[in-house]
C-alpha cells in the first residue's frame, strides 16, 4: 500500500514539475536592455523609452534603455547581433540600423535580413528645417537655391546612415541635383542635426518633431515642408513635399525592434504580442504625440517584408554615389 502511494505521489510530481518549471522560464522574466544606435534626444531615443516604460508596465520586468551612439549605428547593432539570442539584449531598429545598413557600410559582420525582426510600434514623417533667420521663406526658395549653387549647399547627415541621408538623398534625386556636388554636414544623431541647423552651421535641415519642436517652439528653427503623403496634425499650415511639387519626397521614419539571429519563437510573439498591446493603449498613445509618433503596428514578418522593400529602394538613391 506505501509502495502504491509513493509511485503516486512520484507521478504527480512529475506531472507538476514542468509546469511549474514553465512558469518560472516564461518570457520574460528578467530585466531587458534596449540598444539605441543613437544619442539621447532624438525620435529613436524618445520612442525606445516610451516602449520601454509601456512594456514595462505591461510586462513587469525592467526595459532598459541604453544609447550606443556612432560608427553609423554599426557598434550598437552589433552589440545585439553577438548577444545572447533570448530576447534580453535587443534593438531599437529603424531605417539607419537596418535598411540603410548595408547600403552605407559595405559588408558589415551581420547580414540584416539575419536579424529576428519582432514588430514595428510606430513612425512619423521627416520635416524641412532652416534656422529662424534664413533666407529661405519657403521649401521652394532653399530648392533654387539648391539648384543655383549645389557646390556650397550644405545639409545635415548623419555620417551616412540615417533618416536625413534618406530624406537628403530623396529631395536631390526629386529636384535632379548631383549629391556629390553638396556639402553634408555629420552629426551623431537627429536632435543634434537639428540643433546644428538651428545654430546657422547649415542652410537646410531635416528632423523628426521630437527633435524640431522644442526649437521650434523656443523661435530658432523655421519649418518648410513636411515630407508625407498629407498634412502632419502638428504642423497643420505645413505643406507637403507634394504640394511644393516633389510628391516623390515622402520619408517615414518608423520605430521597431529587432534581435539577434535566431530568436526563439516564443520571444517573437512575446514581442508581437507586447508590441500589438501598447500600440492601442491610449496612455502609450498619447506619449507617442508628445514626440511626434503615431502608432505604427507591424508584426515580425510584416516588417520583415517592409524592410526588404524599403532596402531596394536606398539601394536605388546611394547607386548615384557616396
Amino acid at each position: 500500500m506505501r509502495l502504491t502511494h509513493l509511485a503516486g505521489g512520484l507521478a504527480l510530481a512529475m506531472l507538476l514539475l514542468p509546469a511549474s518549471a514553465g512558469a518560472q522560464t516564461a518570457y520574460p522574466n528578467k530585466a531587458i536592455d534596449l540598444i539605441v544606435p543613437f544619442a539621447p534626444g532624438g525620435s529613436t531615443g524618445l520612442t525606445a523609452r516610451a516602449v520601454g516604460q509601456a512594456l514595462e508596465e505591461l510586462w513587469k520586468v525592467p526595459v532598459r534603455v541604453v544609447s550606443k551612439p556612432g560608427g553609423n549605428t554599426v557598434p550598437a547593432v552589433e552589440e545585439v547581433m553577438r548577444s545572447k539570442p533570448d530576447g534580453y539584449t535587443m534593438l531599437a531598429d529603424s531605417p539607419a540600423s537596418s535598411s540603410m545598413l548595408e547600403v552605407v557600410v559595405k559588408n558589415p559582420p551581420n547580414p540584416v535580413m539575419d536579424r529576428s525582426f519582432a514588430g514595428m510600434v510606430a513612425q512619423t514623417p521627416m520635416i524641412f528645417v532652416v534656422p529662424a533667420d534664413s533666407p529661405f521663406k519657403t521649401m521652394q526658395d532653399a530648392i533654387a537655391r539648391l539648384k543655383s549653387d549645389p557646390g556650397t549647399f550644405t545639409w545635415t547627415s548623419l555620417g551616412g546612415a540615417g533618416a536625413q541621408d534618406y530624406t537628403f538623398r530623396q529631395l536631390f534625386k526629386a529636384a535632379d541635383v548631383d549629391i556629390k556636388r553638396t556639402r553634408p554636414v555629420a552629426s551623431k544623431g537627429g536632435s543634434e542635426a537639428v540643433t546644428m541647423t538651428a545654430g546657422g552651421h547649415v542652410m537646410l535641415g531635416a528632423g523628426s518633431w521630437s527633435a524640431v519642436s522644442p526649437l521650434l517652439q523656443s523661435g530658432k528653427l523655421r519649418v518648410l515642408a513636411v515630407a508625407s503623403d498629407g498634412r502632419f496634425p502638428p504642423l497643420p499650415d505645413t505643406p507637403t513635399m507634394a504640394e511644393v511639387g516633389y510628391p516623390a519626397v515622402q520619408i517615414l521614419f518608423w520605430f521597431a525592434v529587432s534581435g539577434p539571429p535566431n530568436l526563439p519563437q516564443d520571444v517573437v510573439a512575446a514581442w508581437n504580442k507586447g508590441l500589438a498591446t501598447i500600440s492601442k493603449d491610449p496612455k502609450f498613445q498619447s506619449q507617442l504625440a508628445n514626440i511626434g509618433m503615431v502608432p505604427y503596428f507591424h508584426d515580425a514578418a510584416k516588417v520583415r517584408t517592409f524592410v526588404a522593400d524599403e532596402k531596394k529602394t536606398v539601394e536605388a538613391l546611394w547607386a548615384v554615389g557616396p
